[in-house]
């Protein structure tokens, strides 16, 4: 097997421990002092920042659905888009939730994974934030030109 399908196979084990909330199955993919360049301040980098990042997502959405939608590697890289789910609870910064939540649909996640020798390196992230913020209610759809008005 080649290093981009071999890399390729632990990035859908790690997606997938992440989704199966199975974070005891991560240490065995990433080099203990990981840099994850989606941090925000104060969060600390490695495997327990993004176990501690990782547990105040599924705090701030519940019931979290993750679907796998692409995966591709070249060279030492590969790239994940996938699209999740859930109930939005409230907890990001401008995003309030009503009381028992909002259901949160078809947000878009998009993942860099830089491996060596088998290990995870280094990660970027992004997340559709803008969607997440649409479908709570925070922000409403910006009018085309040409569209009716209400």
């Amino acid at each position: 097997m080649g290093d981009e399908q071999r890399n390729k196979d632990i990035v859908r084990k790690v997606e997938q421990a992440w989704a199966d909330e199975k974070l005891d199955q991560l240490d065995q993919y990433f080099a203990s002092d990981f840099p994850s360049h989606d941090r925000p301040p104060g969060v600390p980098q490695g495997l327990a920042g993004a176990k501690a990042m990782h547990q105040n997502v599924t705090k701030i959405f519940q019931g979290r659905k993750l679907e796998l939608k692409d995966i591709f590697a070249g060279e030492d890289k590969v790239f994940v888009r996938s699209v999740s789910s859930s109930r939005y609870m409230g907890g990001l910064p401008g995003i309030p939730a009503p009381a028992g939540g909002v259901p949160i649909q078809g947000i878009e996640s998009w993942s860099v994974y830089r491996l060596k020798d088998g290990k995870i390196v280094e990660h970027w992230g992004i997340n559709d934030a803008y969607t997440i913020a649409m479908q709570a209610g925070v922000l409403e759809m910006p009018q085309m030109a040409g569209s009716p008005t209400r």
